[in-house]
């Protein structure tokens, strides 16, 4: 009798605060929970990427972190489009049109693939005199494999693009447990790979340039056959991968164009942070890599909840259901809130332990904890905001709103303070990190201002 009244309590709290005429209860749980396990187990494995590489020296470590936000820029581009796409997709489901939809499926797939291709030639041609330009000042053994990871990397995303396309697809059909299974299947090749090539091989950064090779081509394998051959979600000719829409174009680049010059320019700021980074020394470098990497850790879970709230909150707007559209956008961010609280409680007592894991200097090993616990306020306070609102009002299609504040963001605070606080006043990567707490606080006002004022904007019913 008392299990069923507290499965009765549990049903009716969750129908009245996740349930409407789009999504009941319980598809919100299918869609959030592989969700969550398929940031954790991206960033937890990651993580363990970054603490095999470290075994290799301070000068792999800064290898990588200054390679990072190159790659970040060539894989920004198509990811932007994909992220469109995803929209597109959620809101033609939404519909119930299945021609508009599968050529949003279409135009999605070969849209990505021939941009991420166009973008990747420059740096497959040109890896040396890129790294040469952009950090002229590192050290020569951290230069000389920062060349090697970036050719290498370039190659992996090629292979990258195509499972992103697909990927991007599949969750805007709220696919999430076959997204789960290809971010199982491609971050576990990953980790496993590494192991073989970094601890066993030991084959340095060549082993960590094969090991995203091997991985992707994998991952892009999978994703083709998820979405295609077994038991397809939505059945899709051939043909069909070769959609052209002008009106699903025009919807696609209205979400695509502001999204990816966002993240563009979001990595060129994380470039110019490497640059003026390489002055605080490579152990700085090194020190940054590790707790930005263990700081991934405690935002992963909650960091899920911007596709969800893509994927439902799209929906509800392709169904015209636009009230519950912002309900549910409103929703997601409180969910994000519990989530960063609960992933803290768990964190910080594992902290020791895992920060050994990445062998870390005596400087690593005092920096890095105080860095974290100097982000806990913040991260509970601002990060969910800042990072959950921005999604729900792109699915609302307000597209550049989110766009214009996160670059102002990006370059008068994540940037400008940055290099103020860290340089010339002498802050180190307390400067760094001050100015990122401080731009989570600013986009987390700016973006719930905007959230509150869009209901005012948009039908009722």
């Amino acid at each position: 009798m008392n299990r069923i009244m507290a499965h009765t309590r549990v049903d009716f709290f969750f129908t009245r605060t996740l349930s409407g005429s789009v999504f009941t209860w319980q598809q919100i749980l299918n869609l959030m929970i592989p969700g969550i396990l398929d940031s954790l187990s991206i960033m937890f494995i990651n993580t363990l990427i970054v603490a095999l590489i470290s075994k290799n020296g301070e000068t792999s470590v800064a290898a990588v972190s200054l390679v990072g936000p190159i790659t970040g820029l060539v894989t920004c581009i198509f990811s932007g489009i994909s992220a469109g796409g995803t929209i597109i997709v959620a809101q033609c489901l939404g519909k119930g049109d299945s021609r508009l939809l599968r050529a949003a499926m279409g135009m999605t797939v070969w849209l990505t693939v021939c941009v991420g291709i166009l973008i990747c030639l420059p740096f497959l041609l040109f890896p040396r005199a890129i790294v040469e330009l952009l950090y002229p000042s590192a050290e020569k053994a951290v230069m000389a494999k920062a060349e090697i990871y970036l050719s290498g990397c370039v190659w992996s995303i090629l292979l990258f693009t195509v499972y992103t396309a697909f990927f991007a697809v599949l969750r805007g059909l709220g696919e999430s447990r076959r997204c789960l299974a290809l971010s199982i299947i491609i971050n576990v090749a990953y980790l496993v790979f590494s192991i073989l090539f970094l601890n066993i091989l030991k084959w340095d950064i060549w082993g960590s340039v094969w090991a995203l090779i091997l991985a992707r081509f994998l991952g892009a394998a999978a994703a083709v056959a998820a979405l295609l051959y077994w038991h397809p979600p939505v059945p899709l000719r051939p043909r069909e991968l070769f959609s052209y829409e002008r009106s699903l174009m025009g919807d696609t680049m209205q979400v695509s164009v502001p999204l990816g010059l966002e993240q563009v320019c979001g990595s060129l700021g994380s470039i110019v942070a490497e640059m003026y980074m390489i002055g605080l020394g490579t152990t700085a470098l090194a020190t940054h890599a590790i707790a930005n990497s263990l700081l991934g850790i405690l935002y992963a879970p909650a960091s899920s909840i911007a596709s969800l709230s893509v994927a439902v909150v799209g929906r509800c707007v392709g169904a015209g259901k636009y009230r519950e559209a912002y309900l549910y956008g409103k929703r997601c961010n409180q969910i994000t809130r519990i989530l960063v609280a609960a992933a803290a409680l768990l964190f910080f007592p594992l902290l020791t332990p895992l920060l050994g894991q990445y062998d870390p200097s005596p400087e690593t090993r005092r920096m890095a904890p105080l860095l974290l616990f100097g982000s806990l306020i913040p991260l509970l306070l601002f990060w969910p905001v800042s990072n959950t609102l921005p999604s729900a009002l792109r699915a609302m299609k307000d597209t550049v709103f989110p766009s214009i504040l996160s670059l102002t963001v990006l370059w008068l605070v994540s940037i400008g303070l940055g290099y103020l606080f860290a340089i010339p006043l002498g802050m180190g990567l307390w400067g760094v990190w001050a100015a990122m707490w401080l731009s989570w606080a600013v986009r987390a006002v700016g973006f719930q201002m905007r959230f509150r004022k869009i209901r005012k904007r948009i039908p009722t019913a």
